[in-house]
C-alpha cells in the first residue's frame, strides 16, 4: 500500500472522527487497515525504551510499522484541523445529502464486508453479527444530555472517546455528545484551553491503547466471531447516519421528520 493511499485513508478517518455519529474505526475498518492499525498502536509498549537504546531511530521505525503510522496520523491530524471543519459547515448548509453520502457509502461497504464473511460463518457467528445490531442501534437511538463538566471528568471523557475511535460504527463524538461533554470540548478546542484538553488526551492515551490490545487479543483469538460483531455494529449503527432523522424537544430521536 503507498504512502498516499495510508494518507488517504487518515483524512477520511480524522473527518469521520470529529463528525458525531461517524467513526474513523468503521473508516479504517472498511479500507482494509483496521488490523494493521491495531498492530502498530499495540506495539506501543515500554519495550520501546529498549528497542531505542538498542537499534536507534531504525528500530523504533520497523517495530511501529514507520512507513504506516507516518502517513496515517499525518492524514487525520490534516484531517482534523481541515477537513472536519469544512465537514461541519456541510452538515449545516446540506445535512440531508451529506448524510445520505455516508448512508450510502457504510451500508454499500457493509455489505461487501458481510459477503466476505458469510463463507465462513456459522450460526453462532450470525448470532454475533445481530448482538452487534442491536448494541449499535441502543447506542445510536439514546437522548443527548447536558452536563456542566468537572475537571475530573476529562480523563475519563478522553478515554471513553478514543477507545469508541478503534470500534467500528461506534463514535467517539457522538458518545461525548450522549454525555453531553462535545460542546464543551469543542469550546475548549476553540480556546486552546490546554487544562481540559492535556487532561482528555492524557485519558485517551491509556483508553486507545487499552481498547487495542483487547480488540488485537479478541481478533486472534475469535477472529471470526469478532469480525462478524463489528459488522453488526456497523450496520446498527447506520441508524445515526440517516439522513431523514427528526429529534423531540427532549433530544429523542425520531427516524423520520
Amino acid at each position: 500500500m503507498s504512502w498516499f493511499g495510508i494518507w488517504v485513508r487518515g483524512l477520511a478517518m480524522g473527518a469521520a472522527d470529529a463528525v458525531p455519529g461517524v467513526s474513523g474505526g468503521t473508516v479504517a475498518f472498511l479500507t482494509g487497515i483496521y488490523e494493521r492499525w491495531l498492530a502498530v498502536l499495540t506495539a506501543i509498549t515500554p519495550e520501546l525504551w529498549t528497542i531505542f537504546s538498542r537499534e536507534g531511530i531504525r528500530g523504533l521505525w520497523l517495530r511501529l510499522d514507520g512507513s504506516f503510522l507516518v502517513p496515517l496520523v499525518v492524514g487525520i491530524l490534516m484531517s482534523l484541523i481541515t477537513l472536519a471543519h469544512w465537514i461541519k459547515d456541510w452538515l449545516d448548509i446540506f445535512p440531508d445529502r451529506v448524510w445520505g453520502f455516508f448512508l450510502g457509502l457504510v451500508f454499500a461497504m457493509g455489505i461487501g464486508m458481510l459477503s466476505d464473511l458469510r463463507s465462513s460463518m456459522r450460526f453462532k457467528d450470525w448470532a454475533w453479527l445481530v448482538i452487534g445490531i442491536l448494541t449499535a442501534l441502543a447506542l445510536g437511538l439514546q437522548t443527548p444530555q447536558s452536563a456542566s463538566p468537572s475537571l475530573w471528568v476529562w480523563p475519563f471523557a478522553g478515554a471513553m472517546a478514543l477507545s469508541a475511535m478503534l470500534l467500528p460504527g461506534v463514535s467517539g463524538s457522538f458518545l461525548l455528545l450522549l454525555a453531553g461533554l462535545y460542546p464543551a470540548l469543542i469550546s475548549a478546542v476553540s480556546a486552546l484551553d490546554i487544562k481540559i484538553l492535556g487532561l482528555f488526551i492524557g485519558g485517551g492515551a491509556v483508553g486507545i491503547l487499552t481498547m487495542a490490545h483487547i480488540l488485537k487479543a479478541l481478533l486472534a483469538r475469535h477472529h471470526t466471531e469478532a469480525l462478524s460483531c463489528l459488522t453488526g455494529v456497523v450496520f446498527g449503527a447506520l441508524v445515526r447516519v440517516w439522513p431523514w432523522q427528526g429529534r423531540g424537544e427532549d433530544g429523542s430521536i425520531s427516524l423520520f421528520v
